[in-house]
């Protein structure tokens, strides 16, 4: 009984910590969309060919970084999903 609830407050603590991280990961987010957005908007309002080159050209830098962040998460959850499975084969 003693070892089920060590094992369900190490999980407990486990899924909360996956929680902080994607919280962080999530915030990392806001930044580079907002980059994103306002490069584009800036290329299409001054609607001349290099500048929207150059607005797409950095877009795709924070879409790369983006990437990046949303890759990390990824790896969080599958790595929060293999623990749970490996627990319940206990």
């Amino acid at each position: 009984m003693r070892r089920l609830l060590v094992r369900e407050m190490a999980e407990q603590e486990s899924r909360r910590d996956l929680v902080e991280r994607i919280d962080v990961a999530l915030h990392g987010l806001c930044q580079p969309l907002t980059v994103l957005q306002c490069r584009l908007a800036m290329g299409e309002l001054i609607g001349e060919p290099d500048a929207m080159h150059e607005a797409i050209r950095d877009a795709l830098q924070e879409c790369t970084r983006m990437n990046r962040t949303v890759g990390t998460m990824r790896e969080m959850l599958q790595q929060m999903m293999a623990d749970n499975q490996e627990e319940r084969a206990w």
